[in-house]
């Protein structure tokens, strides 16, 4: 005879542990291969002095909480590129997690690097791209993962909605930042080049987990 076990908080015999969590009540995910450019800011992220930062709906993981003041775990695996348009190439970027906890677009950047004057400004990397490349080898990939662990202090039937920011140092050299595009761009590129193993857009995931706190 089939059974299931329903339970809105699951404890270790020993108690939750510091800085961790007990066991996982409920899971969320996003998945998307859509190619997305951003050539000037959009108004969903910040605008910054050297640049701006970009918080695409595609990204948006709702969840609805079962427990109060659960904790979640956000679990991210992405890319991003840049476009080389001139001789120089540096490519500057970088990405963070946001969550806003009524539901909205009114966004916490959770899980930050450090920076004492930029403090919005979380896990910037710097890459440098051919410059001497043209065409789609002036694309550059960079492989993105990041997670953390999330505290809240929402009651039970609270929805809730994370997603990630992804940032771009704006210039002349690489005026548009991209997100899941590879060099040879299966939604842009002419035959022979978008039915060939390589030529299929990137893709991103967003994994949101309930824990018991």
């Amino acid at each position: 005879m089939a059974s299931e076990l329903r339970v809105d908080r699951i404890i270790p015999v020993n108690g939750v542990p510091t800085g961790g969590g007990g066991g996982i009540i409920q899971v969320k995910s996003t998945n998307f291969n859509t190619e997305l450019a951003y050539g000037t800011a959009d108004g969903t992220g910040q605008s910054l002095s050297d640049g701006f930062s970009v918080i695409p709906s595609e990204s948006y993981v709702n969840i609805t909480s079962i427990g109060t003041n659960s904790k979640f775990l956000v679990i991210f695996s992405g890319n991003i590129s840049a476009s080389n348009d001139t001789v120089y190439g540096d490519g500057i970027s970088g990405f963070g997690i946001v969550v806003d906890p009524a539901g909205g677009t009114s966004w916490s950047r959770i899980g930050s690097g450090g920076n004492t004057t930029y403090p919005n400004n979380v896990k910037f990397f710097f890459s440098r791209l051919d410059a001497g490349a043209t065409g789609n080898d002036s694309y550059h990939k960079m492989p993105l993962s990041g997670n953390f662990l999330y505290s809240s202090s929402v009651a039970s039937g609270t929805t809730m909605r994370f997603a990630i920011e992804y940032f771009h140092y704006d210039n002349s050299n690489h005026n548009t930042l991209y997100v899941n595009r590879s060099s040879n761009s299966y939604t842009t590129a002419s035959p022979p080049n978008n039915t060939i193993v390589f030529a299929g857009s990137n893709a991103t995931s967003i994994t949101v987990m309930e824990i018991s706190g």
